[in-house]
């Protein structure tokens, strides 16, 4: 009978240290069909596409602001230049 006592404690030090790993992969496969929902909603989409035009006037204004820039600096140089 004293053999049966001493492998149910180790049974169970197995269990405990298995769950934590079980509950990371619950989580992860959680987070990954959550992720993959969001992805294919509508209002990600409608999101995605109000960034990206954002994003594309952004750069847009930054572009001119360097191209007036650097005619400003050209005709700095030329002024110093002629002085």
């Amino acid at each position: 009978m004293e053999p049966d006592k001493n492998k149910e404690p180790e049974k169970k030090k197995e269990n405990i240290q298995d769950k934590p790993e079980k509950w990371i992969d619950k989580a992860e496969e959680f987070i990954d069909d959550t992720a993959e929902k969001i992805h294919k909603s509508d209002t990600y989409r409608k999101a995605d596409k109000s960034v990206e035009k954002a994003t594309k006037n952004v750069f847009r204004k930054a572009g001119i602001l360097w191209g007036k820039s650097e005619r400003y600096f050209k005709t700095q140089g030329n002024k110093k230049d002629s002085k």
